[in-house]
């Protein structure tokens, strides 16, 4: 690819909205390695201006990041800061000015790298031996920083298939948490399979990864093309000699929640014809609880004190809230609730296509909706008001160039940030109606975006196919 260069909009941008660039110089890793209980690590405390600066920064060729897409930019909490390409990850620490890029070499689980399970050795396992785990070709999918020098990597699975222990691509996909040491990375494949029999191994590709640093300080949620996990990162650990498999995970790993609908009819005990997945929306809100979003519905996840609790309990206390099953268009109550999937489909079990999911600081949950792919209908914005679902449209409403929303962040003056596929980032304000694009972004095409609120002011971090860059000053 050619270097990635300031076009003279992007410098535009520099007077207006502070700007800069970094230059290149190599650095090495100190060691470090493990993760702890919140806190800042080596990166200023939270809540502190950072070691980044309150400048506006952009990260592309000319910092080391050699490929395109990028796919994912996040921080830490050592505020290290991490970029991903589809073919590698990237670590820029503080006080460097150029990026050390990590791939299969380096213990990553690409294609190249993968693990040979033998699930023979566990009782009642499938009795086959070796099985390959690592991700697909497409790579890596997503990334997100975790306690003091760590950062979490998703990855592409081959997600067809029957999805149990007879499916010859089970343990593709997946998840690394990778961590800093001595000499390099300390990279651990998290192996996703149902916490309650190793019969079924659903989720492979990650679709979006969600940690949370306040609430509940250290968990982790992965929402991916099955269902929605949630992790306790800092209680891994691998079976032990002759130990059963599931032993091991049900002390960090608790597999996997998902609201429900089924194709043109009310969900019954069958489960035949569900219709569930692609989890590209995960929100917390200000209770702790989970916003979810998916292809074909979303909801809200309570949360539980207990990771086993997470599963393990009745449908209806589980979902506060479960949109969509035994949706008939056109049948609405008295308040006005018509049990939508979020969007108004023709019928239950049609694609709403939720592409991200955030939280206002007033607590109301809003879904965006885009393309997964060509077929599919983008169907704006949907913000759940209490009772019932009201809607804006990208174009007339936002002010937006298009109607396919990629990403959405919620900023803390109430406005939202909104990605649309191909024509940058608008920054949105519910209240007043206000709207204005951000301006010269390295690339219009805008794959995913993240608020990291453990520096102040926040920033807010872009990944586009040509670049990356992190905010601390927007319109």
């Amino acid at each position: 690819m050619s270097a990635l260069r300031p076009s003279l909009v992007f410098a535009a941008l520099q007077l207006v909205m502070g700007l800069v660039g970094c230059g290149s110089r190599s650095g090495s890793l100190p060691g470090s390695g493990g993760s702890g209980s919140g806190g800042s690590g080596g990166g200023g405390g939270f809540g502190g201006p950072g070691p980044w600066g309150a400048d506006n920064a952009v990260y592309g060729a000319a910092e080391g990041i050699r490929e395109a897409p990028v796919v994912g930019i996040s921080t830490d909490e050592s505020q290290n800061l991490w970029i991903a390409t589809n073919a590698a990850l990237y670590l820029l620490k503080p006080g460097e000015k150029s990026f050390r890029r990590f791939d299969a070499r380096d213990g990553l689980h690409l294609a190249a790298n993968p693990v040979a399970y033998c699930d023979s050795a566990f009782a009642g396992g499938d009795k086959a031996c070796p099985i390959q785990g690592a991700a697909s070709n497409a790579g890596i999918s997503e990334i997100v920083g975790g306690g003091p020098n760590e950062v979490f990597v998703g990855y592409f699975g081959d997600d067809e298939g029957n999805g149990d222990w007879s499916d010859a691509a089970r343990h593709s996909g997946k998840l690394d948490r990778v961590r800093l040491s001595t000499t390099g990375l300390a990279v651990e494949r998290f192996d996703l399979v149902s916490s309650t029999t190793a019969q079924f191994w659903h989720n492979r590709t990650v679709q979006r990864l969600l940690y949370d640093h306040f609430q509940h300080p250290h968990e982790l949620y992965v929402g991916t093309n099955h269902g929605v996990d949630r992790l306790l990162p800092d209680q891994y650990r691998a079976p032990r000699q002759g130990e059963w498999f599931l032993a091991a995970t049900q002390d960090w790993m608790s597999d996997h929640l998902h609201p429900q609908v089924c194709f043109h009819r009310a969900c019954d005990t069958s489960e035949s014809g569900l219709m569930l997945g692609d989890w590209k929306g995960l929100a917390l809100g200000p209770d702790g609880n989970l916003w979810v979003g998916g292809r074909w519905t979303g909801g809200l996840i309570r949360t539980t004190a207990a990771l086993r609790d997470w599963l393990n309990r009745p449908g209806d206390q589980i979902y506060a809230l479960a949109f969509g099953d035994g949706y008939v268009s056109g049948h609405c109550n008295a308040e006005g609730f018509c049990n939508q999937p979020v969007f108004m489909v023709p019928q239950e079990g049609d694609v709403v296509s939720v592409q991200a999911v955030a939280v206002t600081p007033d607590g109301r949950a809003w879904f965006a909706s885009g393309k997964t792919n060509g077929s599919d209908q983008p169907r704006g914005l949907a913000v759940w008001e209490g009772k019932n679902f009201r809607y804006y449209d990208p174009r007339n409403d936002l002010g937006m160039a298009e109607s396919d929303v990629r990403d959405l962040v919620a900023l803390p003056d109430g406005r939202l940030a909104i990605a649309g596929a191909s024509t940058g980032v608008t920054v949105w304000d519910p209240k007043t109606g206000a709207h204005m694009s951000i301006p010269g972004l390295p690339d219009p095409h805008v794959l995913r975006m993240e608020l990291d609120t453990m520096v102040s002011p926040p920033a807010l971090h872009i990944a586009t196919y040509g670049g990356a860059v992190s905010l601390r000053k927007w319109p």
